[in-house]
C-alpha cells in the first residue's frame, strides 16, 4: 500500500511513481527511415469516400476523378494523373504523369 508522502501535490497526498522506461533494442544501429513496399498481388486500396470531392489538383485546381491506381485532373489543359500508393495520394506535381 503506498504511503503518504511529502510532495510538491500537497500534504498528505499520494504520488503515483513515474511509468518505467521501455526500452527498444536497436541492435546498435538505429534506422531513421523505413521504406514499407506494397506487397505484389495484393489489390489496390480504395480511396475513402468522400476524399475525391476535398482533393483538386495542385496544379491547376480542378477537381479530380480517379481511374485504376491514379488520380486524373479532370481540368481540359492539366490532365496530370497522380499515383495513388498503399491508399495514399500523392498529390506532387514532381511524381504526376503527363498526359499522353
Amino acid at each position: 500500500m503506498p504511503t503518504a508522502t511529502a510532495s510538491p501535490a500537497g500534504p498528505g497526498r499520494r504520488t503515483r511513481p513515474p511509468p518505467p522506461v521501455r526500452r527498444v533494442p536497436t541492435g546498435g544501429t538505429l534506422t531513421r527511415h523505413i521504406r514499407i513496399r506494397p506487397s505484389e498481388g495484393n489489390p489496390p486500396m480504395p480511396l475513402e469516400t468522400g476524399l475525391l470531392e476535398i482533393l483538386a489538383c495542385p496544379a491547376c485546381h480542378s477537381s479530380l476523378e480517379e481511374q485504376d491506381n491514379e488520380l486524373i485532373c479532370t481540368g481540359q489543359e492539366c490532365g496530370l494523373a497522380y499515383p495513388v500508393r498503399d491508399g495514399i495520394p500523392v498529390l506532387l506535381v514532381d511524381e504526376a504523369r503527363r498526359p499522353a
